[in-house]
């Protein structure tokens, strides 16, 4: 069976991030969310991946490029238009000719995958979509199911009070291939608006309560909740990971090459520490915390529960707590990052800034020192 993931999107929900990065390429946990899923598949034997794209699709393929090195083999297919979930399934055509499961670049689940294909035979129908049960359903597809594990009814993003069923639709399919002869070629065509709801008709599509983690990583909050579910899986570090006289680790502690941790500093795990990263003396790296390729925290710092991009300095005294900070920003000393605090790309933020719950700075924006930010910044104060 052939997998296709869907990455061309433009991830509106998780600006700024997404202005410099498509969304399947943000980093969590050191790889690109991209990574993760086709690592996942490949624990199935799904070793032919076809990846539909769009958006920023150069940082893609540059990344990947054939799939050889991370042990598949990727074929693309680029939209020259939106074409919406299934009308870029259809671009795909030529590939699909046989049993083959869609995946979303967007989602990182633990779903048993065998269990849902070999269900999805057993029943013979052109579609089977993974359901799971979540509390607050409204913002997603919910189905209802018949004791055949038949949809008998489907509804996309209900109101609250509309709310039927707490299945929920996960975006991960296995469909037959005669399923393309319903979807209209080079047109904007939705599985959940459009595909769906006509073949509940024919009642020839199915559902599977599936069990385990499952996340649609459409906001900031998401993207930290993911990336601590991927950190709670690491195994503690193993002995011989060198680290120096003085600093203190606990738990789950990953090092890459090349970086400098002086003394005085303590991580606590689970944690990633990226390579070519220099760690100042009394810095804190609290759990859940990934820092990435060629980072530097100044003395004094603590990092808790959040995602720092490549290439970033922050200075000494500053205080970030469940926020994301994007690639190659300048951040100074004594700066407070609130929870779901999200900074773009190339920032520059000054001195004492105190940075409020929810704030989002646009790319390249500079903040004058001593500021207090709230809200979306989309232009310097400096």
């Amino acid at each position: 069976m052939r997998a296709v993931i869907l990455a061309g999107g433009y991830g509106t929900r998780l600006r700024p991030l997404t202005y410099t990065r498509p969304k399947p390429m943000l980093p969590l946990a050191g790889k690109p969310i991209l990574q993760h899923i086709i690592e996942f598949l490949a624990s199935y034997d799904f070793h032919e991946i076809i990846v539909t794209e769009n958006y920023l699709y150069e940082l893609i393929e540059g990344y990947f490029g054939d799939g050889f090195k991370f042990g598949v083999q990727i074929t693309y297919f680029r939209e020259d238009k939106p074409l919406g979930t299934a009308g870029s399934v259809k671009n795909a055509e030529r590939c699909l000719d046989d049993t083959f499961i869609v995946i979303q670049g967007d989602n990182l689940t633990d779903i048993n995958l065998k269990l849902v294909t070999n269900f999805h035979k057993k029943r013979q129908g052109v579609a089977t979509i993974a359901l799971t049960p979540v509390e607050n359903p409204a913002e997603f597809g919910i189905a209802e199911l018949n004791k055949r594990g038949q949809i008998v009814r489907f509804l996309e993003k209900p109101k609250p009070e509309n709310c039927f069923s707490n299945l929920v639709n996960t975006g991960l399919y296995i469909f037959e291939p005669s399923i393309l002869d319903l979807i209209p070629k080079d047109t904007a065509y939705d599985f959940s608006k459009d595909l769906f709801p006509s073949l509940l008709q024919e009642k020839k599509i199915y559902g599977y309560q599936v069990r385990g983690f499952w996340s649609d990583i459409g906001r900031p909050e998401s993207l930290l909740k993911v990336n601590e579910w991927i950190l709670s899986r690491m195994r503690k570090a193993p002995k011989e990971i060198p680290i120096k006289e003085g600093v203190l680790t606990e738990g789950a502690v990953t090092i890459g090459e090349d970086a400098i941790i002086l003394a005085g500093a303590r991580i606590f795990g689970p944690a990633i520490i990226g390579g070519g990263t220099k760690i100042e003396s009394d810095v804190t790296i609290a759990s859940d915390s990934t820092v990435g390729q060629r980072v530097k925290i100044g003395r004094g710092s603590t990092i808790s529960g959040s995602i720092i991009y490549e290439d970033t300095v922050i200075g000494g005294d500053s205080r970030f707590d469940d926020s994301i900070i994007g690639e190659s920003c300048e951040i100074g000393a004594g700066v407070t990052l609130s929870p779901n605090s999200v900074i773009g790309a190339r920032c520059k933020i000054g001195e004492n800034t105190k940075i409020l719950p929810d704030t989002r700075i646009w790319p390249g924006i500079e903040i004058a020192p001593g500021s207090k930010i709230e809200g979306i910044i989309r232009h310097s104060n400096d």
